[in-house]
């Protein structure tokens, strides 16, 4: 009897559960992205949004739309904080604009010029003090009504597409060469290299009317998507104006805290694996797409000029000392350096001993470069 009624128990338990599941309040969560649909970044949302439906047992349904759909990227932040969409996706250096600390968030340029790394960029924003300035430079700074999670790691970007080897930076110099706009434009100027800015569909139109010499986008597995292989032959992959590429997920501050706790934690828990699918899907991605490029279209991988990196870093101090006069860009900036004073001795010691196992195996004909 003990037995039948425990039974019953479980059973009743079981049943009571699943009615308040399915009669639980269920919420829209539509995100507008900054991204094309067959944009690698674009599948990693789709998990992202599969896990927020999952964790949430279905009481938050996510639709994604791609780039343009409702509004443009630019508009984006302003569409998230009015509410015309409760989510979004772009990048916080899109928003310098509006106010330059934006930079230092997503597209810090040659880790500052202190050898900050993007794992290293990615643990201050989920271990250090990242995070909570972020979401301060959103809603205190720019004065909108949104949260935001940093959670699709692109870089390093590469340095970019080229019509043959060069070996200084002194040469590279005299391109033109397309780079992003704004401050990674600012640091190549100061370097002397004479770059224009551009959207990414008119970078193959203005190389083939000459426009153009030289050109960056992302990394393989979006730059092959673009045509560049069709374009220039010759691929500098270590580049420094983006070697810290993070795109960042917003949603509607008023939305997020209306949601009961449970839900907030299981959009909190979606964010942060979002972060590790992007870095392994990345690592296969773009490893498909470069060997595709060498052995199918003919692209040799060039190794950047040495000299390169010291010019470039000792730019990007000259160009972020600049803005570090106002309070809270100093603010952020210093935090960071602290951060890279901390981590920096590390990441180069671990860092190097990946590169020495990979260039050793490699070495020893384990491993066979693309050809």
């Amino acid at each position: 009897m003990k037995k039948l009624f425990s039974l019953f128990l479980s059973l009743a338990f079981i049943l009571s559960c699943g009615f308040s599941t399915a009669s639980a309040k269920t919420y829209e969560l539509k995100i507008q992205t900054s991204l094309a649909t067959s944009s690698m970044y674009f599948k990693t949302l789709e998990r992202l949004k599969k896990n927020i439906e999952e964790l949430s047992q279905g009481q938050i349904k996510v639709e994604l739309f791609a780039d343009g759909a409702i509004v443009k990227g630019f508009e984006i932040f302003d569409a998230v904080s009015e509410g015309l969409v409760n989510g979004g996706m772009s990048w916080t250096h899109w928003a310098s604009g509006k106010h330059p600390a934006g930079t230092l968030f997503s597209a810090p340029i040659g880790g500052l010029g202190y050898g900050l790394d993007q794992m290293a960029q990615l643990s201050w924003m989920f271990e250090g003090e990242g995070l909570k300035l972020l979401n301060e430079y959103y809603q205190n700074i720019l004065k909108l009504d949104m949260m935001s999670w940093p959670v699709l790691p692109m870089g390093p970007e590469c340095f970019g597409w080229f019509n043959k080897k060069y070996t200084s930076h002194t040469e590279i110099n005299k391109l033109t060469f397309r780079a992003p706009p704004g401050v990674p434009a600012e640091a190549f100027k100061a370097m002397g290299m004479p770059v224009v800015s551009m959207a990414g569909g008119d970078i193959i139109p203005a190389a083939q009317r000459g426009a153009i010499d030289a050109a960056e986008w992302i990394a393989p597995g979006e730059d092959i998507v673009m045509g560049f292989p069709e374009i220039w032959k010759h691929y500098y992959l270590q580049g420094l104006h983006q070697a810290i590429s993070i795109g960042d997920v917003y949603i509607n501050k008023t939305w997020f805290e209306a949601l009961p706790k449970h839900l907030q934690a299981a959009i909190n828990v979606a964010m942060k694996a979002c972060v590790t699918d992007q870095l392994l899907n990345g690592i296969k991605v773009n490893s498909q797409a470069l060997e595709k490029m060498v052995r199918e279209d003919g692209v040799v991988i060039e190794e950047t000029p040495a000299d390169y990196y010291p010019a470039f870093m000792k730019a990007a101090r000259t160009v972020i000392a600049k803005y570090a006069k106002d309070p809270f860009f100093k603010k952020v900036h210093d935090s960071q350096i602290a951060w890279a004073k901390l981590t920096v001795p590390f990441q180069v010691r671990s860092n190097g001993l990946y590169y020495m196992m990979g260039k050793t195996a490699m070495d020893e004909g384990i491993i066979t470069d693309y050809k």
